[in-house]
Parts: C-alpha cells; structure tokens; sequence
C-alpha cells in the first residue's frame, strides 16, 4: 500500500475508506465493507471475532491497521466509537430532534411514505440477521426466575414499556410497570434485592430517568435486562442480558417497528414456555370479564325499566 493512502489524524475513518477503497486488496475490501454495514457491533468486537466473521486471520486485520497509518485494530476500534457518539450527540441532544426536522427536506415525488416504509422494513430485515436467540432465551429466562418483575421506560419509550407489562403481566401475575406519578420509585429501590429483575426499555436520546432507576437497581444487586439500541447506550454496562434493535427512520423521530417486533418474540417465547399457567391466566380473566359484562348489562337493563 502507498504511503500517500495514509489515513490523516484528523480525517473521518468512513471517508477515509470511502475515499481509497479502490486501492484496497480484495480481503481488505471485504473487511471495509464489514466494517462500514456493521459499525454499532465491530466498534466492540476483537480481531479474532471479526476474522471469524469474514474468514480471515486475525494478523490480517492488525496488519490493514497498521498499513493505514493506525498503531493496530484497537485505534480503529477507538475510531469507530468516536463515530457513533457523535452520531448520537449530533441527532439527540437536547434540541436534536429540531435540528433532524431541519435536514428533512420535501420533494417533488412526495415519498416521504415509501421511504419511512422502507426504513421500517429495513429496520426488520436488520434485526432478523442480527438477533442472537441465545440471548433472548437468556432474558425471558431471567424474567422468569425473579421474584418481582419490574418493566421501566419512560418519554418515546414508553409506549413499549407499557406493552411489554400488559401482556407480560397475563402470562407472569405480580410484573409491574414502573412510573414516578406518585413516588412509587422510591419505594420500589428501596424494596427491591438479588431476587428481583428490572426491564429497562430506552433508546436514544437515552432518558435519565430510565437509566437512573436502572442503575440504583442494580446497586440493591437486582438483575437488569435490557431493550436498546446499541453496545454503547449506557444500559448496555449494567445489563445481564441486553437484547439490541435498530430503530432508525427517515423523520425527526425514532421508528419502534423493530423494537415492537423484538417485545413480540419475547412476549412468544415467555407465553411458551409457561403455556399451562398462561393458559389458566387467560381463562380466569375471561371468565371475571364476563362476569362484569353480564353485571353490567343487568344494572342497565334494571335502569331502563325503572325508567
């Protein structure tokens, strides 16, 4: 490789490859190629790892580093997460969804519809190839076991939240969502231990509110097991098991197609493998809705014939 293809110390390591990726051999092609459609996981993966993936040896992917001008593989790990912060810093500061709303421009063709399509299926097709299974029996497992169950999430996320609880709640009784209306946080950190679990749900921009409850969670050695986006979201550390889902879209805010679909396979998995009870749960519950139904219906009928 030409000296002149040295990478520069300030120079963007995507542009970089986008740049010279003509001048690359054939195995250093495939590399970039990986790297650039995988950034959220190879920022945290190790050379062995990514060989594994490509079929490569490890020495070749030291060496591409060090042919570019890096000290090794770990300076372009350090690249690559300094790329994703700014990723996130750039979209979802605290004004960031203005400032998206603002590169958002209209068209003549008018394809804003197709194109939010597209990045929902994408989303999907993302998280078909990327989904660990292993992981999600881990997390239904460790929801399973505990003895409370507690589901947070809070701004955008919410919405999830809420849905993983309610029908969490018909297959495991006792799961709870948590929300600070009434100060129930601080009563349930105060009483939670090893025994418990917290759901946390967030995506970028992470809340505060999400993490902090999470993470005092943990300090009282209750487990927690995640939903988010990336390897890098503050969850991330302090999850047994965190189960990672793109969320991208063409507007100033997040798509939860994928997350959604992500709960559904959870909540799929956790109906199955407590089917019997679940069963009974259900059964219970329509009989108490019919039971409230017909009492219902007589105060009425009462009601109109004393009329």
């Amino acid at each position: 490789m030409s000296i002149n293809l040295k990478i520069r110390p300030n120079e963007e390591l995507l542009e970089y490859f986008e740049k010279n990726f003509d001048h690359f051999t054939p195995t250093q092609k495939i590399l970039v190629n990986y790297i650039t459609t995988n950034l959220d996981e190879v920022a945290f993966l190790t050379a062995d790892e990514i060989s594994n993936k490509i079929h490569t040896v490890p020495s070749t992917i030291t060496r591409f580093a060090k042919e570019i001008g890096l000290n090794g593989f770990p300076e372009i790990k350090d690249r690559l997460k300094k790329i994703l912060f700014k990723k996130i810093n750039s979209i979802d500061h605290y004004n960031g969804q203005f400032e998206k709303a603002k590169l958002l421009k209209i068209n003549d063709k008018n394809d804003a519809i197709q194109n939010s399509l597209s990045y929902d299926f994408s989303n999907l097709e993302k998280l078909s190839l990327a989904k660990n299974e292993e992981h999600i029996y881990k997390f239904v497992s460790v929801l399973s076991s505990a003895r409370k169950k507690c589901i947070v999430s809070s701004r955008s996320s919410y919405s999830l939240g809420h849905f993983l609880f309610f029908q969490t709640n018909k297959i495991l009784p006792g799961t709870v969502f948590q929300n600070n209306y009434d100060g129930g946080m601080f009563d349930a950190l105060r009483e939670m231990n090893s025994e418990d679990v917290v759901v946390a749900i967030s995506f970028p921009r992470y809340a505060k509110s999400t993490f902090d409850f999470a993470y005092f969670a943990h300090t009282k050695g209750a487990r927690i097991i995640s939903i988010t986006d990336s390897r890098i979201s503050p969850l991330y550390s302090l999850s047994a098991v965190s189960l990672l889902c793109p969320c991208e879209s063409t507007s100033s805010f997040h798509s939860y197609v994928a997350p959604l679909a992500l709960i559904n396979a959870i909540l799929s998995e956790l109906f199955y493998r407590h089917y019997t009870s679940a069963i009974q749960n259900l059964k219970e519950e329509e009989s108490i809705n019919e039971h409230l139904k017909l009492h219902k219906k007589d105060k009425h009928t009462k009601s109109f014939f004393n009329i």
